[in-house]
């Protein structure tokens, strides 16, 4: 037995049978009182607020869709051991998704229902939606310059290899992407300015298919909101979409299905859609692919890589033009 697994299962009354490590962070654990899961995860302690507050605020909605987390027998739902921090589950028996609707528009509508049960409408001051403005531009504008440097250094080389020219010959793509970015930001921020007010949420923060479980009574339960917090939906719909789009081969009518599931319990208002838009097209993709190429590794595969990107961001770019509102078109 691991001493310190336990010591952690000590704070809740649990006697260990059996204890099982079954992927990086999770560990099985069999008792007299049933099997649990316990999770080892990097969040701080402001972090690990965060995700506790989430948690109890679902369950006070009576949001049940979402695996629960258990508190120790002090009421204390997440414990800290050196630089790692614990919190416990019931085991699930995950079972294979069977519906006749994808899984990711079952999770577009579970990820409706928490945006609508905590949505909040906020005062929009000036100053505030200037810093976040300001933040979000400087991280772009950082990941482009990157990006431009790539770009330089590759055509400075005497030999270009096959992932710098696929880069180069694609260069102008990103650069509307980026522009296209900026352009809707600018929109939300004028609307949001002019209305004077946003919506906040709960939100997941890196929701997709892999923090979803099917169970044996076919039900869907989403886990794993240690990033969870209060942001706009247009964020957290954006994080779901750049994670999911591969699922559904960037076929735009299937992710129109996934919002107008999403919809039906919130539907979006122009100036969030302009920040959606504003998020999905960012070319945040290809930038971490250069990242990933400069640490080496197969170039050939690189390259796959960096092309399936390219044609997302153009299916993303054409996806975008669509669900953009148009200009004419004004809030209720």
């Amino acid at each position: 037995m691991n001493p310190l697994y336990e010591a952690i299962l000590f704070y809740y009354d649990l006697q260990p049978r059996a204890i099982e490590q079954v992927g990086q962070k999770l560990i099985r654990v069999e008792t007299d009182q049933g099997i649990f899961a316990l999770k080892e995860t990097d969040i701080d302690r402001i972090r690990a607020d965060e995700f506790v507050h989430a948690i109890r605020k679902l369950t006070k909605l009576r949001f049940r869709q979402f695996i629960p987390v258990l508190p120790t027998k002090f009421g204390e739902y997440t414990l800290f051991a050196g630089d790692k921090s614990y919190y416990l589950m019931p085991w699930v028996n995950e079972v294979d998704y069977q519906s006749r609707v994808s899984i990711e528009e079952t999770i577009a509508d579970h990820l409706g229902v928490i945006h609508r049960i905590t949505v909040k409408t906020q005062p929009a001051v000036k100053e505030s939606l200037d810093g976040s403005c300001e933040r979000l531009l400087a991280r772009w504008d950082r990941h482009f310059l990157e990006m431009s440097r790539f770009a330089d250094q590759a055509e400075q080389n005497r030999y270009i290899s096959p992932f710098e020219l696929t880069f180069l010959t694609h260069y102008g793509l990103l650069e509307q992407l980026a522009e296209g970015a900026r352009n809707q930001l600018e929109k939300w921020y004028e609307a949001t300015l002019e209305k004077r007010s946003y919506r906040s949420v709960l939100t997941h923060g890196r929701l997709s298919r892999h923090h979803a479980m099917a169970t044996e009574t076919n039900e869907l339960l989403l886990f794993n909101f240690e990033q969870a917090s209060l942001d706009t939906p247009a964020r957290d719909l954006a994080a779901f979409c750049r994670r999911s789009f591969p699922y559904a081969l960037w076929e735009e009518d299937e992710v129109f299905r996934w919002l107008h599931r999403y919809e039906q319990h919130l539907p979006l208002l122009d100036s969030e859609k302009h920040l959606l838009c504003a998020y999905l097209l960012y070319p945040d993709p290809i930038y971490y692919a250069i990242g990933d190429y400069r640490h080496g590794g197969n170039e050939l595969e690189h390259v796959r890589r960096l092309e399936k990107r390219i044609m997302a961001m153009r299916k993303v770019q054409r996806f975008v033009s669509k669900l953009a509102p148009a200009e004419e078109k004004k809030e209720a």
